[in-house]
């Protein structure tokens, strides 16, 4: 016996169809479960952090942007004690000037963002590659290294504007056109 591909993802596109928003989001970023850490990239083959959540939410909600782990923070996840029916991110900000990188982030600066699947649970886009983790898993190293931890839910008609106005797209990646048309 073998897997009929074809069949299987057909049946796929049908049930993601069908799904709300949320669960889309969700299931974009499972898809990305395994796949190696990317700089820079948006795609199911590899992401960064920002850019798995990006991809996430174009899948979701048709809107894209794709910009930084802080611009998400502080311009498109800004809802404060989101309800857990909604698309919802965990995002860890430096208490201060520290290098992150190859570069130096001022005090305030969202440097990791990880999409949440169900409460507690998120997909981390982190080298080597993405994982299902615990948010306090996660949250635990980056308080130790001194960063703050904040939940926060999606402004809809933000991202809306956003990807409407065009200016958050950063040049995708090559690969994104392999699996959606912008």
């Amino acid at each position: 016996m073998k897997i009929k591909w074809n069949n299987l993802m057909e049946n796929e596109k049908m049930q993601f169809e069908k799904m709300s928003e949320l669960n889309k989001f969700i299931y974009f970023l499972l898809l990305q479960f395994g796949s190696p850490y990317g700089w820079g990239n948006e795609n199911p083959e590899k992401s960064d952090c920002s850019g798995a959540v990006c991809m996430a939410l174009f899948a979701a909600t048709g809107f894209m942007i794709r910009t930084t782990a802080d611009d998400l923070y502080k311009r498109v996840f800004t809802v404060i004690n989101p309800r857990p029916d909604t698309i919802r991110a965990v995002f860890y900000i430096t208490k201060k000037n520290q290098k992150h990188g190859d570069r130096m982030v001022a005090a305030g600066t969202a440097t990791h963002i990880a999409g949440i699947l169900e409460s507690g649970i998120v997909l981390n886009s982190q080298e080597p590659y993405a994982k299902v983790r615990q948010i306090a898993e996660v949250s635990n190293w980056y308080q130790n290294n001194g960063y703050a931890v904040a939940v926060r839910g999606l402004n809809r008609e933000v991202l809306e504007r956003l990807a409407k106005e065009g200016k958050t797209t950063y040049g995708l990646d090559p690969e994104f056109g392999k699996y959606f048309e912008a």
